[in-house]
């Protein structure tokens, strides 16, 4: 039998994250603008032999200005993947639905614990000095989970938001480290 979850975790929409989203648009169009009119007059400058210091200097504040917008409304539109395929847990995180980057594969049978982060480890584990943390979750609450493995012979511990009947696929493959509400 085989054992296969996938689920994606939305942020939950704030009007917060809206309103930043559609400033960000209006930023990096408006920035943009402006980057494009002053690159057109340092190529005109440098044709009509006149050097202006200064257009250089508000094309790179405006451009970088642009590119910090793009970013930002890349960031409110984010989601996790997360795979579990026969024991191993994959996670990747998906960007503006545009883009997919994998960042963790492990598996679940090698976790110490798997357990929800009110459990009185989690505040003792985040203190250990020299452990690799990996969060993965994108609302705060009661359906965080926390995981604590090695990987790449480092020390590692996961935060992450699995649902309900994926810690119950976490149960079956590692019955004695994972701990459940």
């Amino acid at each position: 039998m085989d054992l296969f979850r996938e689920e994606s975790v939305h942020k939950v929409d704030t009007g917060l994250n809206t309103l930043i989203y559609v400033l960000s648009w209006i930023g990096m169009i408006l920035f943009g603008i402006i980057a494009v009119i002053l690159f057109q007059s340092i190529f005109n400058q440098l044709f009509s032999g006149n050097f202006n210091l200064f257009s250089i200097i508000f094309f790179l504040i405006f451009g970088g200005l642009t590119y910090l917008c793009f970013t930002t409304r890349n960031n409110q539109r984010i989601e996790y993947d997360y795979t579990f395929t026969n024991g191993t847990l994959d996670i990747a995180k998906i960007i503006n639905n545009t883009r997919r980057k994998k960042l963790l594969s492990a598996d679940v049978k090698e976790f110490e614990i798997i357990a929800p982060t009110s459990d009185s480890g989690f505040q003792r584990m985040l203190q250990h000095p020299g452990i690799k943390k990996y969060n993965y979750f994108l609302n705060r609450g009661g359906g965080l989970y926390y995981g604590v493995f090695t990987h790449n012979g480092e020390k590692s511990i996961l935060v992450f938001e699995p649902s309900d009947e994926m810690v119950r696929l976490f149960k079956l493959v590692n019955p004695r480290n994972v701990k459940t509400r």
